[in-house]
């Protein structure tokens, strides 16, 4: 029996954080189990953090939880969790580095003693680990621009989605006189383009007055501040409605008439489910969006406001062309699967273990 350390830390695995990182964790621990009957993987978490400042507080844990450590591999699901185990030296060594945001800022959306732990790890993961995953290629040719690594030891793995949940429904309501609905769902945040978002909305406003826009996901240090821009623009029919189960998320993309996902720092999961469903997307044209988003949605730049008002007004006013993006959408999503990224990512680990 093959058992690989799976290290979750700062994050935590689960489907009902809200959080895709730890969504990430809980499929990919759950679908190995399933789908590798040879793998039997275990899981090391130090607990759910609410904040980076808290984790920070469990790192100690985590350096005793690996010290005497002796699984087959060891899989970091991000570089903090991964430059820890390199220091202690463990070895084969896999780590999932997801984006690389806070080389693009410093500190405009977040802390920038954050973002500058965050590329320290980066660069530590990136000459001591054995293998990279990434999941997309602009992340991976940026990996081998900046740190000078050979192809080989960086691998695409696309995240997943959920089809059992994420899939075409009947119930979208966008007959003639119904009003029609901009959703966003993700963290309610200026780095996710939320205050980008409001600007577009107020204008695509004082065309229609028949639209409502939704804005969905946990709260963010943003959030107060968000809520006053929504006020400052005299915004009439926008609601923040705070974080969405699980169960309630596919209903809520599937009865919208857009999903909007404005994002600065790229992917997010939202929008990936949200096209499963068939719902047109516009997207922030940001980092690795272009790639998964490819022709199924509109990309856009989130702090071109005109621009961006403009996709959303034309896409809730043109049926044909969103019935052409939904097609799109439908298509594009069904090449994403969790467990292609279970198998993807066990392929991996098997050129490491003999």
């Amino acid at each position: 029996m093959i058992k690989p350390c799976l290290i979750s830390y700062p994050y935590y695995s689960s489907r009902e954080t809200g959080r895709g990182h730890d969504r990430y964790i809980f499929e990919l621990y759950e679908g190995i189990k399933k789908l590798s009957p040879d793998f039997e993987p275990r899981l090391l978490h130090q607990g759910f953090s609410k904040s980076m400042g808290v984790a920070a507080l469990k790192q100690p844990r985590l350096v005793a939880d690996l010290l005497f450590a002796k699984d087959n591999l060891y899989h970091a699901m991000s570089p903090i969790g991964g430059a820890t185990a390199a220091l202690l030296r463990k070895h084969p060594l896999v780590v999932t580095i997801h984006d690389l945001v806070p080389f693009h800022y410093s500190g405009e959306y977040d802390s920038s003693m954050k973002y500058w732990y965050y590329r320290l790890c980066t660069r530590m993961c990136a000459k001591k680990s054995d293998a990279i995953i990434v999941p997309y290629s602009v992340t991976k040719r940026e990996l081998i621009e900046r740190f000078n690594l050979p192809e080989s030891k960086i691998h695409v793995v696309n995240y997943g989605v959920d089809h059992d949940t994420y899939f075409p429904r009947n119930s979208r309501n966008k007959g003639e006189g119904k009003s029609k609905t901009i959703l966003y769902i993700g963290e309610v945040s200026r780095s996710k383009g939320v205050d980008a978002l409001l600007r577009a909305y107020s204008l695509v406003e004082r065309e229609r007055d028949d639209v409502q826009l939704l804005i969905g996901g946990k709260k963010s240090k943003d959030q107060d501040l968000l809520v006053e821009l929504a006020r400052e623009l005299d915004i009439k029919r926008a609601s923040f409605l705070g974080y969405v189960p699980e169960n309630e998320l596919a209903v809520h993309y599937s009865s919208a008439d857009v999903m909007v996902y404005p994002s600065r720092a790229g992917f997010g999961l939202s929008t990936l489910e949200a096209m499963a469903c068939g719902t047109p997307v516009v997207v922030g044209a940001t980092l690795d969006a272009p790639e998964f988003v490819a022709d199924a949605g509109v990309l856009v730049n989130p702090d071109d406001t005109a621009k961006m008002a403009d996709a959303i007004l034309t896409t809730v006013s043109d049926s044909k062309l969103a019935n052409d993006l939904s097609a799109k959408a439908i298509e594009r999503a069904e090449s994403f699967s969790w467990e292609n990224t279970v198998r993807e990512t066990v392929a991996v680990y098997r050129q490491f273990i003999s």
